[in-house]
């Protein structure tokens, strides 16, 4: 008996000379964390191909967002210094100011303090608002006009929008 079992199942034609290794080698990780994946079969694409793809294509969009924004922010910046040109040799707001006047601008109430005089000409249309960087500043009305040009929004309406009637209109059997 002095046979070890592996001996014994030799003899038998049970066993093969050597057994298999038993463990398998680790596959090598890449920084991002994922297992490597080989090509399928069939011709479909590899989870880490698709994943490089997809990281590729959130990089490439997101610099066309930020390209997009450097654009918009320095077409603003030249729109506010022609703005900027026009109201500061002609910006009649004045320091000793009392008159409190109310105006709906962005759809929030705003207000900017004037004169009896200039509230009187903002109301027949004389003079205008202007709203740069963080301001109203009151202007003549062709200035305000030249400020329409460049951007309209930046130009308070102090026409008091009202609902025309056909917008609300009163019913036929309606008598007031």
């Amino acid at each position: 008996m002095g046979d070890s079992l592996q001996d014994q199942l030799l003899a038998l034609g049970l066993a093969k000379d050597k057994p298999p290794k038993r463990g398998k080698k680790k596959a090598a990780r890449k920084p991002g964390g994922r297992p490597p994946q080989a090509r399928k079969a069939s011709g479909e694409m590899s989870l880490d191909k698709a994943w490089a793809l997809r990281e590729k294509e959130e990089k490439r969009n997101a610099e066309q967002r930020r390209a997009r924004k450097i654009e918009e922010d320095r077409k603003r910046r030249e729109i506010n210094q022609a703005i900027k040109a026009i109201v500061e040799p002609h910006r009649a707001n004045r320091a000793d100011a009392e008159v409190a006047r109310n105006f709906l601008y962005r759809e929030r109430i705003r207000k900017v303090y004037v004169t009896p005089e200039q509230n009187r000409a903002l109301a027949s249309g004389e003079l205008g608002l202007v709203y740069l960087s963080g301001g109203y500043h009151v202007l003549a009305a062709e200035h305000v006009e030249a400020v329409r040009e460049i951007a309209a929004d930046h130009v308070v309406d102090l026409g008091g929008d009202e609902p025309e009637e056909e917008e609300f209109p009163v019913p036929d059997d309606l008598v007031w």
